[in-house]
């Protein structure tokens, strides 16, 4: 069966706008999805709006995978000195076709456009529409259980319908902390986890930076950044063509 799922805060909105928190919600939500043997179709985050869309063989999974949704990120919010309570989940079946799965995942990945200040769905990480599209490859969100069964076309036409192409964004001149976000990015992750340092490294030094350097921003040795440099890097090629796009690099 296939659901869309709307969860709104009533308050404590601003325990949601941290990326911390945010990264940590998008894993709580796959984890509960992959708890209760369901599959994370889409999501969507807007301010204080979680909208998904999630495959389950029962209406009753859905009921508690969103009652441990809420818990634990309520218990995660009054860790950051947020109160936050939520508003009753609406969750609605839809029908098994592709076009209501399409329409569906144009639903969520729009969340950060109509409820949150995004102004393209391309321009935030706070949806499953850069990891559909293949921009991201981050662990909390497997796109093969989607591809094949919808227009990806079709779904990123309507999901950023009506925006104007965003210009090239520079190709030069980038720090590296600005390389380590847009890497982090790509995986999913923040800069300081140590998952997306490879591809850091890699894409630093595509971009022209001497290994010191690369060193330094991540205080380990110049052997270790010549180690992570030999090692193959698949991601590469997705970092610089997202360092091309100005709505891509928003990031982190």
């Amino acid at each position: 069966m296939l659901f869309r799922v709307s969860i709104d805060a009533a308050q404590g909105i601003g325990a949601l706008t941290s990326p911390v928190m945010r990264y940590e919600l998008i894993e709580r939500l796959a984890a509960g999805v992959t708890k209760y043997d369901g599959k994370l179709l889409a999501f969507g985050l807007g301010d204080g709006v979680v909208r998904m869309v999630v495959e389950c063989a029962e209406e009753e999974a859905v009921g508690r995978m969103t009652r441990g949704f809420k818990v634990g990120t309520t218990r995660a919010a009054v860790r950051l000195g947020h109160r936050l309570t939520w508003w009753t989940p609406i969750r609605t079946v839809i029908p098994d076709t592709r076009a209501a799965l399409e329409d569906a995942i144009v639903w969520a990945h729009r969340a950060p456009v109509e409820l949150g200040s995004a102004p393209s769905a391309l321009a935030t990480p706070w949806s499953s529409h850069r990891d559909l599209l293949g921009f991201r490859v981050a662990a909390f969100y497997d796109p093969r259980d989607v591809v094949g069964r919808v227009d990806v076309g079709r779904i990123a036409r309507l999901t950023d319908r009506h925006v104007v192409p965003a210009p090239r964004a520079p190709a030069t001149n980038e720090s590296l902390a600005y390389l380590l976000r847009v890497a982090a990015s790509v995986l999913g992750v923040l800069p300081a986890d140590r998952r997306c340092f490879r591809l850091f490294v890699h894409l630093a030094k595509a971009r022209g930076w001497q290994t010191s350097f690369v060193a330094d921003a991540l205080t380990v040795t110049t052997r270790r950044i010549r180690q992570l440099a030999q090692d193959p890097e698949p991601l590469l090629p997705t970092a610089i063509e997202v360092l091309g796009d100005a709505r891509l690099c928003r990031v982190p």
